[in-house]
């Protein structure tokens, strides 16, 4: 199965901070995700659910508790990586080299904040696409799930989503994570 990496940048609206407007644009965001892989209409189901339910300013609310005020569930995947060594610093490096090569905004954010890598992915050559997918954004994303299971957290869905698409991705090379 080909990516078609545009997969990429939906999910990283869909997990993105939540701004006017959001709930408009993650019917169109969904259907990408659900188009490039059935499955994760079931997994994105509580995520969806959870959207539909509360206004932004609540997602607001619920995005900054759930990934600003805990290093457990932070999105920057390096964190999850590298934790404070220096090998975070040259990661960091690394992703704002890859994020200008590829006339991604930086934003706010660190330069390996999930959000801003899943854009590399959709813009970055196969080889590349395929080795950040497997080396990196997996591992960090199977940890993070696993600290928004213990809470039952509606963004763990929205993971486990990524995770689905990140699999098929590296499974073009008969490499799984």
């Amino acid at each position: 199965m080909n990516i078609d990496r545009k997969v990429y940048d939906a999910l990283s609206r869909l997990i993105g901070y939540p701004r006017a407007g959001f709930h408009e644009a993650c019917e169109e965001w969904l259907s990408i995700v659900h188009k490039q892989s059935p499955q994760t209409r079931e997994i994105l189901e509580p995520f969806h659910s959870f959207l539909m339910d509360h206004s932004v300013e609540e997602l607001e609310e619920f995005y900054s508790r759930t990934f600003d005020n805990s290093h457990a569930a932070a999105l920057e995947i390096g964190w999850h990586l590298f934790g404070e060594s220096y090998k975070r610093g040259a990661h960091l490096v690394h992703m704002r080299s890859l994020l200008r090569e590829h006339d991604i905004e930086e934003g706010g954010e660190l330069p390996d904040h999930l959000c801003s890598v899943l854009a590399i992915l959709a813009r970055c050559d196969a080889t590349l696409a395929r080795e950040i997918a497997g080396q990196m954004v997996g591992p960090a994303v199977k940890k993070i799930c696993i600290s928004l299971a213990a809470d039952q957290n509606p963004y763990e869905s929205a993971l486990d989503a990524v995770l689905e698409i990140i699999n098929l991705h590296v499974q073009e090379t008969n490499v799984c994570i």
